[in-house]
């Protein structure tokens, strides 16, 4: 009996471990889409079209901050693709024992996300509506 509880502890000890590091994983994975978009999409909005990739370099690890379980450093890099920008970042789960907890994949518990937002001008937005509006409206008198 006492050997057959010994292999039931130890396997419910590490079912249990396994899952913190697979809510770990999850959690650190959500969180770094949204500092991605959320990075990205702050750049996309800015009033020069050239200060774009500036801004979201200055910014993106202002917005990563330290606010992941689990995990070394977090490094994002930013890529124009005409009027789409976009924000890839990249963390790595510290996992005690890298060989008996992989996940699929070569990348193991590292963590890739790529987040993408159109560049628009808000300001450009604003004024062609309020013109088509004020034709729209001289037309109807």
């Amino acid at each position: 009996m006492t050997l057959e509880a010994s292999f039931i502890i130890t396997w419910t000890v590490f079912l249990f471990v396994l899952f913190i590091y697979l809510s770990f994983y999850s959690y650190d994975k959500c969180v770094l889409f949204q500092d991605a978009y959320a990075v990205c999409f702050r750049g996309s909005i800015q009033k020069e079209e050239g200060q774009v990739v500036p801004y979201i370099d200055e910014h993106m690890q202002k917005q990563f901050g330290k606010k992941y379980f689990g995990v070394g450093k977090v490094t994002g890099t930013v890529d124009r693709n005409g009027n789409t920008t976009s924000v890839t970042g990249e963390c790595q789960v510290k996992v005690p024992v890298r060989q008996l907890f992989t996940m699929h994949g070569k990348g193991g518990w590292k963590i890739r996300t790529r987040a993408k937002a159109q560049i628009i001008n808000p300001t450009k937005m604003i004024r062609r509506s309020r013109m088509a509006e004020n034709v729209l409206s001289g037309l109807g008198e």
